[in-house]
């Protein structure tokens, strides 16, 4: 398949409307049918996602890399254009419009050629990679249409500004394929990769597709409403949700975005090789400090510092809220109690704050709406945000808005009031 197709039908899906763009992207993959090894790239290039979120991967080029390797090619004044336009897909679209040098092949962009290239600059490090990357770049650039031009640059910036999402592209594999559009959605929710997910639906295989190691699925999600009781009641405190997965001697922690930030938790990561069982939990990131019980912002910032041997006040703990899989078994479907008795079995009871390494969240079984109200308070005194409520018999849905489970949040007036007390020698 030629580059200028794909390119084409990008420029077009950015100018249409939600129901255009399926019909549109539906198009281009029925297209590609015939070559299912096409399929997997075509959709990550239509998506702008050219590998897996959890893959430790960066393209690692700026609006600067993309001037620079532009300046070789065009006879425009780069940095003129870049004033008039913010976007970097369309000064590469005015820059390629007059351009200085021109490829000594006259073949068509081919797809598959993009799609490796770019993937190769971001496997590129070390010595001397910038000059590669540029090569590598500016050959694109020599060989490219404006229009092409324009979605290979918004490619490497991974920002393609077409309004496709993975819904869109759910629905419009359903539709090329042939194939049931929740069976797609349940298969992206267990595994968060579109372009794999399409070439296995392509092979009729989408019931392959379960919770593996090392392999984030997407987290259910809850929405806020009022108690609902009897029920489970979780205290939620600030920080980052994130998925723990634990095999033999390897622990990998993903964010709810699907990013590995493993390497930022290598304290906690050796503590939980002593766990004798293999599992993947839905837990929070929480930091300790002197003040207690770290902010989201700060724990943003502990695993984002740049120079990771460098010493953080902060103490990083788990709290470890569900079980998704045990010893390499699938146990969303199983009733929230029972997930609960297997997380308590490999972790034990819930520790007392502070902590270090992974710890079961607190639990309580509350019977009456006027007793969730009270331990709400005390639990928004203690650092809480809010509370997580559990339906007894609910199954964990990945990727789904919970149908029985919720999120209750402390008021305002009680985060004020902790603040108070805090600063407050009188009420200490």
């Amino acid at each position: 398949m030629h580059y200028s197709r794909i390119a084409q039908v990008l420029q077009e899906i950015s100018q249409a409307s939600r129901s255009r763009k399926v019909d549109l992207a539906a198009g281009l993959l029925s297209e590609i049918e015939p070559k299912p090894e096409m399929l997997c790239p075509a959709v990550r290039l239509l998506l702008g996602e050219l590998w897996p979120p959890w893959e430790e991967r960066e393209m690692g080029i700026g609006p600067e890399a993309l001037t620079a390797a532009l300046a070789e090619v065009s006879d425009q004044d780069l940095p003129t254009l870049r004033e008039r336009c913010s976007d970097m897909g369309m000064v590469a679209e005015a820059a390629l419009g007059q351009k200085g040098q021109h490829s000594l092949f006259c073949e068509p962009l081919q797809a598959l050629s993009v799609y490796k290239r770019l993937r190769h600059i971001s496997a590129m490090n070390g010595k001397e990679s910038e000059q590669r990357k540029n090569a590598l770049l500016r050959g694109l650039f020599l060989e490219a249409t404006p229009q092409e031009g324009k979605f290979i640059a918004r490619t490497a910036l991974r920002n393609m500004q077409a309004g496709i999402g993975h819904m869109t592209m759910i629905a419009a594999l359903s539709c090329s394929l042939h194939c049931d559009q929740e069976k797609i959605r349940r298969a992206y929710s267990l595994m968060p990769d579109l372009g794999s997910i399409a070439a296995m639906a392509a092979s009729r295989e989408l019931e392959r597709v379960i919770i593996r190691p090392k392999v984030p699925t997407r987290f259910m999600l809850f929405r806020s409403r009022e108690p609902q009781v009897p029920g489970a009641f979780l205290p939620k405190y600030p920080g980052l949700r994130v998925q723990v997965h634990k095999i033999k001697k390897e622990v990998i922690i993903f964010t709810s975005q699907l990013r590995n930030i493993t390497f930022a938790m290598n304290g906690i990561s050796r503590q939980l090789w002593e766990i004798e069982s293999d599992f993947v939990a839905d837990a929070d990131l929480i930091g300790f400090c002197d003040t207690g019980i770290c902010g989201q912002a700060e724990m943003l910032r502990y695993i984002n510092r740049r120079r990771l041997s460098r010493k953080s006040s902060i103490l990083p703990a788990l709290l470890a809220y569900d079980l998704i899989a045990l010893q390499g078994e699938d146990i969303c479907s199983m009733p929230y109690l029972d997930r609960r008795k297997r997380l308590l079995s490999i972790l034990g009871e819930p520790k007392a704050m502070p902590f270090s390494g992974i710890s079961p969240a607190q639990e309580d079984i509350l019977m009456d709406k006027g007793v969730v109200d009270e331990f709400l308070s005390r639990a928004g005194i203690a650092g809480a945000r809010g509370l997580l409520g559990r339906d007894l018999q609910a199954a964990y849905r990945p990727g789904e808005v919970a149908e029985r489970d919720f999120i209750i949040r402390v008021e305002h007036d009680v985060i004020e009031g902790r603040r108070s007390a805090a600063n407050d020698p009188a009420i200490l």
